[in-house]
């Protein structure tokens, strides 16, 4: 499409011996035209060679004819033969229907020109003089109103040139009713307008998607391309920027020339880098090392040297027109996905060019609006292009990243899973030595321990608990619970750590909230269990609170506040935010003190927040913190449940598992250690299996009032044991030993048809309340 007008050109060069007519009269007759459209004035002229003729001078002198618009280089007039560079007047007699409002549209020549109507001034490009010192080259179209129409009106055209390598008119003038005339010009202004406005949108949005995205050359290259471009439709053809800028046209055609040349250059390399596989590089490597040294003669060169470079240039614009096609369609035949659309833009391309052909040849009348939606549809095309491109590099990089985040996922599940299993036997010896009466020394040494093991779990929980939370599986899980006894609960819990090391506990419990509430309580235990180990931990003396609040109510919903508080060491102001970042403490020497990982309020802050809450603190150095958060809460419905004590609960729990049969699957020695010292102490019947091939053939031929079932084993692991146990019929309960917390093992475990899980290494007291929760009758 941008080569349109060089093509004609061209063709002139070739046809334009063949364009001087025979006929010895310069008289265009329009009495009997239909003005309902434009009009050419193309014919026979008068012309007088390397003289500038004013109105009233012509009535000695004899007249040659010549054709216009036609270039004068080389052509032979009589016995002249005449060059690109020199001057000339053209006459004609108009002859017009007896009306007025005409209105005649005046082309840019090569290079100045000034045009009288019926012997006054009525339009001029630059300055026409004899000489180059004198004359002064412009181009810019025109639309003029025609003064004092008349029957007979004589039309004189002066044409100056002593620059460009063209001399003479390429482009004819057109006369139409001035109505239809300024409604032509004002499309022309728009066409230009919405077109230039279109590209430079589009170039400056790729160029930023170029910079701030994955740096794809074949989006900078189409951006680069958009921005040229789009000079050449403002600044050349119609000039529209002529219009509204006076620039030098020295400037301007130098301008025209390298956008020309830059902006086939930089579609190459477009082409290239879009498909790269199809593109053979030393081809366009070529292609493009021409560009350059054009590009290079433009810049270095004048006009008169630049402007003879058109001609050879439009055959490298048809070899890459050519290539480019060849690309596509081999891109189409290999199924990339965005071929289709560079097939498309290329075909547009081609039959725009073929329109303009035609059209110069008076086969086909002229719609503006044929250009204006070829070059819309062709870089509409070209932008969709990069939209699949772009589209579809995200997809790979959000594959990636899940590959990427599935692999993180899979080694914190093989090394919890590695860590945990060892652990499993030092948490569970660790208990059941407790348990055995040691003496005072060995009660220390148990306890620094047991102490240390459950450390380490709860390390392994916060890193594996952040990756749920950044891979987006956190899931909560609702449940009516009484929130007096959550609270008392956790209270317990930390009341004798918080004696251990000479910390008064309080709990301010709200009497008026001792109601049941719809929450997850994991969730919540986990908020306040972290808080309440934060402010023991960083506690040396004094005290620390544990404070529940009402703060709202309606009908059916409740606002509860819960505070902690401690009289620790505090925090720096320029810290408070920090705090809750993955990793980061107060300060190293804090790590260094009282150690931690630095994920625990990054979680907690999570947590609340997927919950639609916002954890605030306060502290001064030296003297304490407090943690606050305000969460609101469906009310429960409220359940009548028999108050059962302590010593009820746990004879009904040694009642339960006293002489039951249970299956232990598990292949790891320790862990059998472990778990038949604690089932032992329960005085249930141990049956051992070390893989899932031993398991099924014993729960086929043998009754288990439960099955403990380790998922990773040789031979078969725990899920296709207990596929084929439930195959077989077998209803009997299956808990799931796991040294895995992610949410895929626990959702894996409940689908394979295991009744429960515990994850390792479990709490004794923990196992044994599954135990009692999944064993029947």
């Amino acid at each position: 499409m941008f080569a349109s007008r060089f093509v004609i050109c061209y063709l002139l060069l070739f046809v334009g011996n063949f364009s001087i007519g025979q006929t010895q009269s310069a008289v265009i007759d329009l009495r009997n035209a239909d003005f309902n459209k434009t009009i050419s004035l193309d014919g026979t002229y008068e012309f007088y060679w390397n003289q500038l003729l004013l109105p009233g001078q012509f009535d000695a002198l004899s007249p040659i004819y010549f054709p216009f618009p036609s270039l004068w280089n080389d052509q032979v007039v009589g016995n002249q033969t005449l060059d690109a560079k020199g001057c000339a007047t053209y006459r004609a007699k108009i002859l017009l229907p007896d009306s007025s409002g005409f209105t005649l549209y005046v082309e840019d020549v090569y290079s100045a020109f000034a045009l009288y109507f019926n012997g006054k001034l009525i339009a001029k490009n630059g300055q026409v003089a004899m000489s180059p010192d004198a004359y002064r080259p412009k181009w810019r179209p025109q639309f003029v109103t025609l003064p004092h129409v008349s029957d007979t009106n004589e039309l004189v055209l002066q044409i100056a040139n002593y620059d460009h390598s063209k001399g003479g008119a390429l482009e004819g003038m057109e006369i139409g009713i001035s109505d239809e005339m300024g409604g032509e010009y004002l499309s022309i202004l728009a066409y230009d307008l919405v077109l230039t406005g279109s590209l430079i949108t589009g170039g400056l949005f790729f160029l930023g998607l170029y910079f701030f995205g994955r740096r794809d050359k074949a989006i900078l290259y189409f951006a680069l391309f958009c921005l040229i471009y789009s000079y050449r439709v403002i600044g050349f053809g119609y000039y529209v920027l002529h219009s509204l800028v006076d620039i030098s046209w020295y400037v301007t055609t130098r301008i025209e020339y390298l956008t020309l040349f830059l902006a086939t250059f930089v579609f190459g390399r477009f082409v290239h880098h879009t498909f790269p596989l199809e593109a053979k590089k030393i081809i366009w490597d070529i292609l493009d090392g021409i560009c350059l040294v054009f590009i290079g003669l433009t810049l270095l060169f004048p006009v008169s040297v630049y402007s003879h470079l058109v001609e050879p240039f439009f055959g490298i614009l048809l070899i890459y027109i050519a290539l480019t096609f060849f690309i596509y369609v081999r891109a189409k035949i290999n199924r990339r996905p965005d071929s289709t659309f560079g097939l498309i833009s290329i075909g547009v391309v081609f039959l725009v060019f073929v329109y303009n052909i035609f059209v110069y040849f008076g086969l086909w009348e002229e719609y503006k609006a044929v250009s204006f939606w070829g070059y819309v549809s062709f870089f509409f095309s070209q932008s969709l292009i990069l939209s699949f491109r772009f589209a579809n590099s995200l997809k790979q990089a959000k594959e990636e990243a899940e590959k990427a985040s599935q692999a993180k996922t899979d080694f914190l599940s093989t090394i919890s899973h590695e860590i945990r299993t060892p652990l499993n036997a030092v948490v569970g010896i660790s208990h059941f030595l407790l348990q055995d009466k040691p003496r005072k020394d060995q009660k220390e040494n148990l306890v620094s321990l047991k102490y240390s093991a459950e450390n380490l779990t709860s390390l392994i929980n916060d890193i594996l608990d952040y990756n749920k939370l950044e891979f987006g599986s956190i899931e909560f899980e609702e449940m009516t619970v009484n929130l007096k006894e959550v609270i008392t609960s956790i209270y317990r819990g930390y009341k004798v750590k918080a004696q251990a090391k000479g910390l008064d506990l309080n709990l301010e419990f709200d009497e008026s909230i001792a109601i049941e509430i719809i929450t997850d309580r994991t969730r919540l235990n986990q908020v306040l269990n972290n808080l309440l180990d934060n402010a023991i931990k960083f506690t040396k003396n004094g005290h620390v609170s544990l404070k529940v609040k009402r703060q709202g109510e309606s009908r059916d919903k409740i606002t509860i506040r819960y505070e902690v508080e401690d009289t620790g060491i505090g925090i720096p102001e320029d810290k408070l935010e920090q705090i809750f970042e993955r990793f980061t403490q107060a300060s190293s020497s804090t790590t260094r003190e009282f150690g931690g990982s630095g994920l625990g309020l990054s979680i907690i802050k999570r947590l609340l927040e997927l919950q639609g809450v916002t954890i605030q603190v306060r502290s001064k150095v030296g003297e304490g913190t407090v943690f606050f958060f305000e969460q609101e809460y469906t009310r429960g419905v409220a359940r009548k449940v028999a108050p059962v004590s302590f010593e009820d609960q746990e004879q009904e729990m040694v009642e339960k598992l006293h002489g039951r049969q249970v299956l232990l699957v598990e292949d790891n020695n320790m862990n059998v250690v472990v778990a038949r010292k604690f089932l032992k102490s329960w005085n249930m019947k141990i049956d051992l299996a070390e893989n899932g091939e031993i398991a099924v053939q014993k729960a086929s031929s043998n009754y288990y009032d439960i099955i403990l079932m380790d998922l990773q084993m040789p031979v078969m692991d725990g899920y296709e044991a207990t596929r084929a146990i439930r195959a077989a019929k077998n209803s009997v309960p299956i808990v799931a030993l796991t040294a895995s917390a992610l949410v895929r093992v626990q959702e894996k475990v409940l689908h394979y048809g295991m009744n429960d899980y515990i994850t390792k290494p479990f709490d004794p007291e923990e196992l044994r309340k599954k135990l009692v929760k999944n064993i029947r009758g």
